[in-house]
Parts: C-alpha cells; sequence; structure tokens
C-alpha cells in the first residue's frame, strides 16, 4: 500500500459564497438545508452518496467517499452570497421553484437568515457570465467540500482532479483539459486514492491521478 498525504482536520466552519442567488445557488442551498432538517436525501452527490472501490474488485471494499476521506461535514456549511436582487433565499428559492413549497416552508428561517451582499457586477455582466457556472446545484456543495479536502492536504494551485465539475476544466501550462466525463470521474477517484494512500485504479496501463 502507498503511503498517504497528511490531512489536516476539517475545524471549524466551511464559507461558501455564491454569484448570484438564483436557481442555481437556491437549489444548492436549500438541498444542504433540506437535507440537514431531514427533509430530503442528497441525490446526486458524490460527497454524500457515491462509493470509491479499493484494491481489486474481488476485495468487495467500495466505502462511502464521506468514510473515506474527512470531509467537512453539511453541518459546517454556512452560506453567502451577492445578487443585484433584494430577494433572500427562501424568496429566491420559492420563486424559482427549486423544491415543494412545504419542504422551503420546513427551512424558511434558515432560508430567510441568507440575504445577498451587494453585487459588485451590474446585469449585463451577469448576462455575460451564462454557461460558465458549475453544472448543477448539488454539484456545488460536492465542489465545496473537495476544494477544503484540497487545502487541508497542502494542494494549491488548479486542481485537475476537479474537472469533473466544470463546463470548461483549468489545467496548468502545458497540459491538456479532458473532456471525457468518465476519465474525469476516474482522476477524482484516484486522487482520493492517492491522499489516502490505497492503489490507483488503472485502464490500458495509464493511471487517472495526475
Amino acid at each position: 500500500m502507498q503511503r498517504g498525504i497528511g490531512i489536516r482536520p476539517a475545524d471549524g466552519k466551511l464559507g461558501v459564497l455564491t454569484p448570484g442567488m438564483g436557481a442555481v445557488a437556491t437549489t444548492l442551498v436549500a438541498g444542504v438545508y433540506a437535507v440537514r432538517n431531514d427533509s430530503g436525501l442528497p441525490v446526486g452527490s458524490l460527497t454524500q452518496m457515491g462509493t470509491i472501490r479499493l484494491g481489486k474488485r474481488t476485495d468487495k471494499r467500495t466505502p462511502m467517499i464521506k468514510d473515506f476521506v474527512p470531509l467537512s461535514g453539511l453541518g459546517d456549511l454556512v452560506f453567502g452570497g451577492w445578487d443585484i436582487f433584494e430577494d433572500d433565499m427562501y424568496a429566491a428559492a420559492v420563486k424559482a421553484g427549486v423544491l415543494e413549497k412545504n419542504i422551503l416552508d420546513g427551512i424558511k428561517n434558515e432560508l430567510e437568515s441568507v440575504r445577498p451582499m451587494p453585487a459588485v457586477f451590474d446585469q449585463s455582466y451577469v448576462k455575460r457570465l451564462k454557461g460558465t457556472h458549475i453544472k448543477k446545484g448539488k454539484t456545488k456543495m460536492d465542489l465545496a467540500l473537495f476544494m477544503d479536502l484540497a487545502v487541508r492536504s497542502g494542494m494549491s494551485g488548479i486542481q485537475k482532479w476537479l474537472s469533473f465539475y466544470y463546463k470548461s476544466p483549468m489545467v496548468a501550462e502545458g497540459l491538456y483539459p479532458e473532456h471525457d466525463l468518465f476519465i474525469q470521474l476516474k482522476k477524482l477517484k484516484n486522487t482520493l486514492r492517492h491522499l489516502k494512500g490505497e492503489e490507483l485504479i488503472t485502464h490500458l496501463g495509464f493511471e487517472y491521478y495526475d
């Protein structure tokens, strides 16, 4: 077995700020609060419901990712954001229809406490940003937890292993961006294996971690 990477504990709160408090951002925040309130499940979340295979398939070692690496808990997430509109997260979530009204009403107090800070961009800039956001609300939660894990593991710079979460992956100079979704996921999981000192899963002789 390889030697793992020292990962600092997930102490304190993890702040998540969103540029805009529309449908995607409110899906993220309302979804997290709903899970905290036992009003829903984090369906589609790799960090909360995904598993990772360790060793050979015959070893039958497939722990939950959240049990395999020391991620911050959903209870540690604190939300904020910017927007040109004054709606709090509850009002914005109701307008966007991100969850059923009865679920939103059950977490109304928490959502109303998240109010937008004044935006530092104008409406024309917001329009130009369309298409560059992270794929969907639940993946924003995953990205926040994985980025926090990277920082606590001493990783800096462009995190190519998180290309799975971006429409336009960024890479260091001289490297090519990987757009194959399945390879992106393999790279992500191999990075988690690397952090914990587990054997990397290879295919056709290539290791997906880099």
